[in-house]
């Protein structure tokens, strides 16, 4: 991977956020918000083992 995993995480998360926004069905908007936070958690566990790959 060009990028590392920790950024590539978090602009998937940023992604995700957007789309649940902008959903116009509430299911979509719920399988977005839902990534969005997966996405989240694992940038987070990475920050918090200090892993940067």
């Amino acid at each position: 991977m060009i990028r590392n995993q920790t950024s590539y995480l978090s602009e998937r998360s940023f992604t995700e956020a957007v789309r649940a926004i902008q959903a116009t069905h509430p299911a979509a908007a719920a399988v977005h918000q839902e990534m969005c936070l997966l996405y989240t958690g694992r940038v987070l566990a990475d920050l918090l083992r200090g892993s940067r790959t």
